[in-house]
């Protein structure tokens, strides 16, 4: 015999299950957005803010220039269009007749453009970096994959710091006492903040500002009629300039990284940053570079890489000390160096291509000593 469930019980147990569903979604946890943006206000100031957290490894920032090239302009609207951003701002400034950027760009580990003037904010592998720059001289940078120079510096280790001085700004407009500006700065937790003002906000207001938004270090970019924001397909702050430069960010359908990324860091190098050197050799048809610390102390780096793939079956071995602490099959090979455990006398790293039979077929060595920290050498 067929039998039915109460309706006034099925009815009831429906909305439990509703409830408890509810409930659940509310539960879960949501992911936060890693890119936002709000209006803000510090010191006085009035501010759009777009918080780019670092941490997260989809996340990407770049330099970017004008379609046709250094030296060319292009509308905001056009640029953020044809680079698919989820956000960006204007970058540094740019001669009015030239059109020529002031500061150093470096779009995909390479510097397009050398402007050799104010502070940069850099992005390497593991972590953003504040960087001050020799005045008229180039500097290597090889661990950066992307990097834009602005000026004048308005946040160092936390402390609000206008530094108008010494970094090669000649323009009054730069330091007007009410102008529209635009800055880039980063948290101790690595949130990146990209800022303009939506009033004129002279450059002492502004670092102050941003010290209170967490900021521990950052750098004033172009602004004036140049100070431009795009979030998501909106524009947040219109240039009425057309623009040269400028710094986008992305987010990645998947992530670009699995190491967390170290603290922000802020490098003086006002006395000099040369590339690191390097060792070379052939073998068989193939060209391998090594580019080796530019100081032996601490925490380094070895950097493998080659002018093509490997032959199969073919792997680079890197030894400290007759030990070895790397092999590959693939390049380019990063080996990272731990020299804090070893004593100050002479010490070897060697690197070898071993053919399919484990036969070293080419390889360099380079002797060292352990530099003592405040050394020279």
């Amino acid at each position: 015999m067929e039998t039915r469930g109460h309706p006034r019980l099925s009815h009831r147990l429906s909305l439990c299950v509703l409830a408890a569903l509810a409930a659940l979604a509310l539960c879960s946890p949501v992911a936060a957005d890693p890119v936002s943006y709000a209006r803000r206000s510090a010191a006085g100031a009035s501010l759009h803010v777009l918080d780019v957290d670092l941490n997260d490894p989809k996340v990407v920032v770049a330099s970017a220039v004008a379609a046709r090239g250094i030296g060319r302009t292009e509308s905001f609207a056009g640029m953020v269009a044809r680079l698919g951003p989820v956000a960006a701002v204007n970058g540094t400034y740019f001669g009015k007749r030239s059109f020529r950027p002031v500061g150093d760009i470096v779009i995909d580990g390479k510097l397009v453009y050398f402007g050799g003037t104010g502070t940069a904010v850099a992005f390497a592998a593991d972590g953003v970096d504040f960087i001050r720059l020799p005045k008229s001289r180039h500097v290597d940078w090889s661990d950066h994959d992307a990097a834009l120079s602005g000026g004048p510096l308005l946040v160092w280790e936390g402390f609000a710091k206008p530094m108008p001085g010494g970094e090669g700004f000649g323009d009054p407009s730069v330091f007007a006492r009410a102008s529209p500006r635009t800055a880039v700065a980063v948290t101790a937790d690595n949130h990146l903040l990209l800022v303009t003002t939506i009033r004129g906000t002279s450059l002492g207001v502004l670092a102050a500002a941003l010290r209170q938004l967490g900021a521990v270090y950052a750098v004033n970019l172009d602004g004036g009629a140049s100070a431009a924001m795009w979030y998501r397909g909106r524009t947040i702050q219109r240039p009425k300039n057309r623009l040269t430069n400028i710094l986008c960010v992305y987010l990645k359908p998947e992530p670009v990284r699995n190491e967390p990324l170290r603290p922000p860091r802020g490098l003086d190098w006002r006395g000099g940053h040369p590339p690191r050197p390097t060792l070379s050799f052939a073998p068989g048809e193939l060209r391998v570079s090594v580019r080796l610390p530019r100081r032996w102390q601490g925490r380094e780096s070895v950097l493998v890489e080659a002018d093509g793939p490997l032959p199969e079956g073919w792997a680079v071995r890197v030894r400290l000390d007759e030990v070895p602490i790397a092999i590959s099959g693939a390049l380019p090979l990063e080996v990272s160096l731990d020299l804090t455990s070893l004593h100050e006398f002479k010490h070897s790293l060697r690197i070898s291509v071993l053919d399919d039979e484990g036969e070293a077929v080419g390889g360099e060595e380079r002797i060292f000593r352990v530099e003592k920290r405040g050394g020279t050498g």
